[in-house]
């Protein structure tokens, strides 16, 4: 009997195999990075065609294999590229930093922190009209975030407000423009070590 395992994830990429099966790269909530494989996902007749687009968000129920994850069922709640396709700043803010995330995440390793900082995050931008410069201080706080959670920037005295807490709201872009040059610092500083 094999144990059903439904997480909230992203789906951060994929790539084709055999005649109409594709692997899933998913960040999830639960598990942390997952490469999955998703059986007769290309054929025009299957359900799970329109849920597993690259960088949509939703949810997907996962089954262990024996080499392998295998998804059995996905639900999207909502398509980057679909909800952002008239707001090309947006699109191209999320899309970097789930390319980022793609570049620096390894393994299976639950970091709910930088789940719900990306989903709530996401969701915000998604829902509030957001000019120009606050989605740079939107894009600036989420990749801060990021390399927080994944052990690249140390947590400052300095930057404690912007870390503890995993929603983004217009006060914490005002605290973020303040802090700007530092920010920038630490993530440069940070992305220079990864050799990226």
């Amino acid at each position: 009997m094999h144990t059903l395992y439904t997480t909230e994830c992203i789906v951060l990429g994929s790539s084709n195999f055999g005649e109409a099966n594709r692997y899933i790269n998913l960040f999830t909530k639960d598990i942390g990075l997952v490469r999955a494989a998703v059986r007769s996902v290309r054929e025009e007749k299957s359900k799970l065609r329109f849920s597993l687009q690259d960088f949509s968000i939703g949810s997907v129920t996962l089954v262990r294999g024996r080499e392998v994850w295998r998804i059995i069922g996905a639900l999207e709640k909502y398509s980057v590229h679909e909800e952002f396709k008239y707001d090309r700043e947006k699109l191209f803010i999320v899309v970097r930093i789930l390319n980022l995330l793609q570049r620096l995440i390894h393994g299976e390793e639950k970091n709910e922190y930088l789940f719900a900082v990306l989903s709530r995050g996401f969701d915000f931008i998604r829902l509030n009209a957001i000019e120009k410069e606050n989605a740079q201080n939107f894009e600036h706080l989420a990749v801060l975030r990021l390399l927080y959670s994944l052990g690249y920037i140390a947590k400052k005295e300095e930057f404690s407000k912007l870390l503890e807490l995993t929603e983004t709201n217009k006060e914490l872009l005002k605290k973020t423009k303040s802090k700007r040059r530092q920010i920038l610092l630490a993530i440069n500083s940070a992305l220079k070590e990864t050799h990226l």
